[in-house]
């Protein structure tokens, strides 16, 4: 599990920022501010009513069932941010699930990441989210101590951080 919480979190400091390797960043320091995974915790009740707050308005736009989340193998997710397959030997979960939401207050596009146990996708077993417990930093914010249930979000939607460049943003 902490395996798989550290890849989540090298994926939103790694992916999403530039480093002092950069090009973009010739000549500054680079430095991680926020070293932990629980500053993106959100209450599981929060991220409930964002997912159901996507769902329904994509019901009435598209008039179809949405796509609720997507079930990602973590050996995917660990080549995607560069993290060698050895260091998954000894992660507790195979997969990842990330559902997608809707803030209903700022209209901010949302998705929130768990661990998935005992998912075997290629037999068709989904396999059963596991809600981590608190106490944790919640609202994303690190503003708050709290007990209970949580998922994590890293959501830093385009066009506010995504590369211009890129053909999948044409």
């Amino acid at each position: 599990m902490k395996n798989l919480l550290r890849a989540i979190f090298l994926l939103s400091i790694i992916s999403c920022q530039p480093t002092a390797t950069d090009e973009t960043s010739e000549g500054s320091d680079y430095e991680i501010g926020d070293t932990e995974p629980s500053m993106y915790a959100v209450s599981l009740a929060e991220a409930q009513r964002n997912i159901k707050f996507y769902d329904s308005l994509s019901k009435v736009a598209l008039g179809v069932d949405p796509i609720r989340a997507f079930t990602i193998r973590s050996i995917d997710f660990a080549e995607a941010i560069g993290l060698p397959e050895k260091n998954l030997k000894k992660a507790e979960y195979t997969h990842l699930r990330i559902y997608l939401g809707l803030d209903s207050a700022t209209r901010e596009f949302k998705i929130y990441l768990t661990p998935v146990d005992s998912a075997k996708m290629s037999k068709g077993i989904p396999g059963k989210d596991v809600i981590l417990n608190g106490p944790y930093k919640g609202n994303g914010k690190g503003l708050s101590d709290e007990d209970g249930p949580y998922v994590l979000d890293f959501s830093q939607p385009c066009p506010n951080a995504c590369d211009d460049g890129s053909p999948l943003n044409e």
